[in-house]
């Protein structure tokens, strides 16, 4: 041992430069201290540590395997050369020097918690959990431990114990941010909300300036219903970080909810340059609604997948697709949803899946929400062949059930939509997989082969713009369920609407509300001074119905013309359409499934197709209806229409004899083709697939 007292000092102002981040000078004196005492290990690890620090990993890595030349036996040097390592990304070399150390001193809690950390990193939960419960058994007060194991149990769905650890860490330090966000995720994922809340609250109160932890507060409140506290959360994230994306994408989206437009154009500006710049982060879904192009839209989703990818990175090599012999039978098509239950999406296929039992398919329906006891969910469990509930499972579970299902072709129903799983299809859970109906764009990620649309969705103009190989429909891309009864409607009176006066409609959730639209009906109202503009009311909590009224009165129309329905059962709102004139759509998001309700119930839909997939859908539901006057070329033209329509009784009456005419003769909602086109689909892209052959757009001819 060296007794020198000039080492002795040097090493502890040393150490004192680095823990005060002083990291210029730390350098400086580690390699002044190293000219004179170049065989001192501890000035090698002293010198590697502070490189790491200042990101300089190959002079850290060369530093530390100097250190170790020097001190084999040292545990603390090897812990920090695996530090190095996985900094550099090389986590074998990591996970080696680990159980080097562990060689060395098999109990030594920080090379135990972080090998669980670097065996987490690669997805291996089970194997790090395992390694932070050693570690805590040799030091109890461990709460980095602790913490680190609450994670690992949180993403093996082992929420009781997850959030027992959580709990014994923040009892250990409490005022750590990070261990009450872990909190704030345990108790989201095992759906108790309001203590998820006040876990974030605390987080945010221990580290204000964090923008993660503002975020995810206000995510909280917003799906809770508080929005106007969750827009000051957001608010606060983005002036913690104003480049932070998620928090400006769904503040936009939130502002569109509550049609608080103030502002929300330079917002929306933000998240355009955003997009352009390639900016990570920025949700997809919040952009459609957003004046983008086509081709922002797949940079947007391109990023959000790299994301994704990213995310599941460690699994995907743990995960691999075994290469196997499919089952011999029909093909089995997969098809996962969150909303196989009272949703949209349920409303929309359900008569098609009873339909598709008549064909040489195999259905299968993976639910990743709980079963809701409602009628559509009873009706698609009797009619997919096989109905799985994925909803109470971890990633892995997910994937390992879809892949023991044997799918060879598993349908996306989510995309980007709330509460998708796009790391199940990033994770390759079947060998061909397809986009289709809830999300109306490309996803942008090489995960999924094709997209189901029709050729009014994608003009060819854009076809470059969407990532994933076409399938185009001989008729509209959305089916629907026929089975459905338009009952008669209570007298007008009854909803607040006037007993006389044309009823334009528009009820479409209130974040299709751009001021684009609004100013439309504005122009459309002031023009026919006896109607009114039937909305469906606001998200509670939002305030959506007075900002819409209060614009109105500022555009100088009387805000008692805008009637406001109360959201009810399905049955009953279809039922309304019957005293609707005409419905007048949104840009640059349609009506898509509200668009198809109204059509069924008799009520014309007036819109203006777009550039993208998203703005088109409601001008491809009266393509195929056979009313392409519907589909205006311009904002001024829609107004004119409406306008004409309004004023011109006989010329309404006849447009609404048209539909309810090609309601069946138009073949629109011939669910019966729909099925034969659907399995044709189906059926020649996975035979293209097992005969070697890539993904490439095709038409499917009607027989």
């Amino acid at each position: 041992m060296n007794f020198d007292p000039a080492l002795d000092s040097g090493v502890s102002e040393l150490v004192e430069l680095i823990s005060r981040g002083d990291l210029v000078r730390s350098h400086a004196h580690a390699r002044a201290l190293l000219e004179r005492y170049p065989e001192q290990a501890e000035l090698w690890r002293l010198l590697g540590i502070c490189c790491l620090q200042q990101g300089e990993y190959e002079s850290a890595h060369e530093a530390l395997a100097k250190a170790v030349d020097l001190a084999p036996h040292s545990v603390e040097i090897w812990c920090n050369l695996a530090s190095v390592q996985t900094a550099r990304n090389a986590l074998d070399e990591a996970e080696s020097a680990l159980r080097r150390a562990l060689k060395l001193d098999p109990n030594h809690p920080a090379a135990l918690n972080n090998l669980g950390s670097l065996l987490d990193a690669r997805g291996d939960y089970l194997a790090a959990a395992e390694c932070f419960a050693r570690a805590i058994a040799q030091r109890p007060d461990y709460a980095r431990a602790w913490l680190n194991q609450s994670g690992a149990l949180l993403t093996l769905g082992r929420m009781d114990r997850a959030e027992a650890s959580a709990r014994r860490a923040i009892q250990l330090a409490p005022n750590w941010a990070d261990a009450y966000f872990l909190l704030g995720n345990v108790l989201a994922g095992s759906g108790k909300s309001e203590a998820a809340l006040a876990a974030y609250r605390d987080a945010v109160g221990h580290a204000p300036g964090d923008a993660r932890f503002q975020y995810q507060l206000a995510l909280t409140l917003e799906q809770l219903g508080a929005f106007a506290p969750a827009q000051s959360h957001y608010e606060n994230a983005l002036r913690a970080e104003p480049n932070f994306w998620p928090a400006a994408s769904q503040l936009a989206f939130l502002k569109r909810r509550m049609c608080d437009w103030h502002q929300l154009a330079a917002l929306s500006q933000q998240l355009l340059r955003g997009v352009d710049r390639h900016a990570s982060g920025i949700t997809p879904f919040s952009l459609l609604v957003e004046d983008s192009t086509p081709a922002q839209q797949l940079a947007c989703a391109s990023q959000f997948a790299q994301l994704k990818q990213a995310q599941v990175a460690p699994l995907a090599q743990r995960f691999a697709p075994a290469q196997q012999a499919r089952v011999r039978g029909p093909i089995r098509v997969g098809f996962v949803s969150s909303g196989f239950g009272e949703h949209p999406t349920a409303l929309l296929i359900v008569e098609l899946i009873e339909r598709l039992r008549r064909s040489d398919l195999q259905t299968i329906g993976f639910a990743t929400t709980a079963d809701d006891r409602g009628p559509l969910r009873a009706r698609l469990m009797r009619a997919f062949r096989e109905f799985h509930d994925l909803s109470a499972q971890p990633l892995q579970a997910m994937l390992r059930e879809v892949r023991d299902a044997r799918v060879d072709v598993l349908i996306d129903l989510d995309g980007y939509c709330e509460n998708s799983h796009p790391e199940l299809f990033a994770l390759r859970a079947a060998p061909l997989q397809v986009n289709w109906l809830a999300y109306p764009g490309t996803l942008g990620a090489s995960c999924y082969e094709y997209l189901i649309a029709d050729h009014q969705l994608i003009p060819p103009e854009q076809r470059s713009h969407y990532r994933e190989k076409i399938v185009w429909l001989p008729r509209c891309y959305q089916p629907t369920d026929t089975t459905r009864i338009v009952a008669p409607a209570p007298a007008r009176t009854q909803f607040g609407l006037p007993a006389q006066g044309i009823v334009f409609a528009s009820f479409n959730n209130s974040w299709k509300f751009t001021l684009r639209s609004f100013a439309r009906w504005m122009k459309i109202l002031r023009a026919v001074p006896d109607s009114v503009l039937w909305l469906l009311t606001g998200t509670d909590g939002g305030n959506a119905d007075d900002h819409l009224r209060h614009a109105a009165s500022a555009a100088g129309i009387d805000s008692q013309r805008l009637v406001f329905a109360a959201r009810v059962r399905h049955a009953e709102h279809l039922a309304r359409y019957r005293h609707a004139d005409l419905f007048l759509d949104t840009s640059p998001y349609n009506a898509h499934t509200t668009a198809s309700d109204a059509i069924w119930a008799g009520c014309p839909v007036l819109t203006v197709p777009g550039a993208t997939f998203a703005s088109r859908v409601a001008g491809s539901l009266n393509h195929f209806l056979g009313v392409d006057e519907l589909n205006a070329p311009s904002d001024q033209a829609y107004v004119d229409t409406a306008i004409r329509l309004a004023r011109d009784p006989a010329a309404l009456r006849a447009v609404r004899e048209r539909v309810e005419e090609a309601r069946g003769a138009s073949g629109l909602f011939d669910m019966g083709a729909y099925a034969r086109d659907f399995a044709s689909a189906l059926t020649m892209m996975f035979k293209r697939h097992e005969a070697g052959y890539d993904a490439e757009d095709f038409d499917v001819s009607p027989p």
